[in-house]
């Protein structure tokens, strides 16, 4: 019989820290000194706040630089730090000072956000849970896929990373036998700078690639 993969799903529990920041400056302050755990939601958990949907930038920091502060370059040089291909958060962090650092060096002045625009330091943990969901071949995944929650997904895939440095589905496909092509495809997918839908339809299409009728398991959507 084979493995059956357990469907999880995962609640964010947010506290705010009582800090937040106004200028470029301060954000420096706040990276070198911010708990790990702060830095962990600003990077990488912000992907379950709803409006990341709609913006190309990955993170907290390069979506406040371009919209509170205006600071369009340094949004897209923040955009492109990835955490997760980073000695931990310690070591993105680190590479958040350089930016910075370099950055405010460069400028003339110190760019400030408008009252009301301060980004707010949140500190989060995940509390996963057990949907009751299992399926146990690849096209039991493909058919799950679609109406998995977004949670589910960063959970499977964003969390997995954080925790193995691998993501739950190539890991299980690996496990139970599955071409070998298709789990490195699945691995080489640049998860961190994609949103959650797209991280969807991305997974979809390496793994219907693998199936004969994919059409007959999502009932003609493929």
């Amino acid at each position: 019989m084979k493995q059956e993969f357990i469907i999880e799903d995962c609640s964010l529990v947010r506290c705010a820290t009582g800090r937040a920041c106004c200028n470029l400056r301060e954000l420096l302050d706040a990276v070198r000194s911010a708990e790990p755990i702060v830095l962990e939601h600003h990077l990488m958990r912000c992907a379950l706040e709803d409006h990341f949907e709609l913006y190309e930038f990955p993170n907290d920091l390069a979506r406040w630089s371009w919209d509170a502060l205006g600071d369009r370059e340094l949004a897209e040089e923040l955009a492109l730090l990835n955490p997760y291909a980073r000695c931990g958060i310690e070591g993105a962090r680190a590479q958040l000072i350089d930016i910075l650092e370099e950055h405010l060096w460069a400028l003339e002045r110190v760019p400030w956000c408008r009252p009301g625009l301060e980004l707010h330091l949140v500190e989060s943990r995940l509390v996963a849970f057990d949907t009751g969901e299992r399926f146990s071949t690849l096209a039991g995944l493909v058919e799950a896929l679609p109406r998995m929650s977004r949670r589910s997904l960063f959970f499977h895939v964003h969390e997995a990373y954080r925790r193995k440095n691998v993501d739950d589905f190539s890991s299980w496909l690996e496990e139970i036998g599955a071409p070998d092509e298709l789990v490195q495809r699945l691995r080489k997918i640049d998860f961190y700078f994609l949103n959650l839908n797209q991280l969807r339809e991305q997974f979809l299409e390496h793994l219907c690639a693998f199936l004969a009728e994919p059409k007959a398991v999502l009932g003609g959507a493929a």
